[in-house]
């Protein structure tokens, strides 16, 4: 019995594997890290994208009347921008008429209240569901980025 206490003591003395054990917890918080921050770095980077998108397709629409109404070629020149070759992104693209102090109205050929017709502007919307690699608490998966343009063509 007494060699089997000395054993037990000689290892509780012994500090040769601490610096193993240690290591085996910071690496897994670091991998957890990086993980972390590839998930959220990647947010970031589908969110910049989507919103070039979004300005790509506006950027289509109002270069003359002709293209402002076409919502088609404003759907198409975001994908191209985005390299939507799945066409995975739910793109919505549009025009109105807007009058100063009035908000959105009928036709151009309606007058706004300070005598000068309406503007005319179109809008595309682009939204992108991404999947992040691990649950995160208070996270919700998946993440939906989405970015608006307006502008106004005249």
């Amino acid at each position: 019995m007494p060699n089997i206490a000395k054993y037990i003591e000689g290892m509780l003395r012994d500090r040769a594997g601490n610096m193993t054990i240690e290591f085996g917890f910071v690496i897994l918080f670091m991998v957890t890290l990086a993980v972390g921050a590839y998930d959220f770095g990647n947010l970031g980077y589908q969110k910049i994208a989507v919103t070039s998108a979004a300005r790509a397709g506006s950027q289509f629409g109002v270069q003359d009347m002709s293209t402002a109404e076409d919502t088609a070629g404003m759907i198409q020149a975001a994908r191209n921008d985005f390299n939507d070759t799945a066409n995975a992104l739910d793109i919505n693209a549009g025009n109105y008429y807007f009058c100063p102090g009035q908000g959105e109205v009928a036709d151009e050929s309606v007058l706004c209240d300070d005598g000068t017709f309406s503007y005319f502007y179109v809008k595309v919307t682009v939204e992108e569901e991404i999947e992040l690699m691990f649950p995160y608490p208070f996270v919700a998966s998946p993440q939906v980025v989405a970015s608006t343009n307006i502008m106004r063509v005249r």
